[in-house]
């Protein structure tokens, strides 16, 4: 068993109501979440499911984006439904770089466009 099943495994076992993607996006699971006082939820990269969608379907970065979102705004599973985890630790430089106050207001999405072009 690889390291994605075992991980889609101890998930199951935390909760049987916890609601899953297709087993395409089995290697994006990263583990679970909770909100305060809410249930635990699969957990998602985002970066990863959009990788996944790429390698797959062999679709450019864009597409892959629209297809994820589209794919997360349709579906509608209730209290377990899985989130998806925007994770910004591989991003170099823009932890130090970013100031909001400085950058006249932009967002960190903007700043990481612009270091992109």
């Amino acid at each position: 068993m690889g390291t994605r099943d075992k991980v889609r495994v101890i998930i199951e076992g935390i909760d049987e109501k916890i609601l899953f993607l297709s087993s395409e996006f089995d290697g994006a699971l990263v583990g679970t979440a909770k909100a305060c006082g809410g249930s635990d939820v699969a957990a998602y990269d985002l970066t990863r499911c959009m990788e996944i969608m790429i390698n797959n379907h062999n679709i450019d970065e864009m597409e892959a984006l629209e297809q994820v979102q589209q794919s997360i705004d349709k579906a509608s599973f209730g209290t377990y439904k899985p989130i998806f985890i925007n994770d910004f630790r591989n991003i170099k430089d823009i932890h130090e770089s970013f100031d909001p106050i400085k950058d006249g207001g932009k967002t960190l999405k903007d700043l990481i466009e612009e270091k992109e072009v």
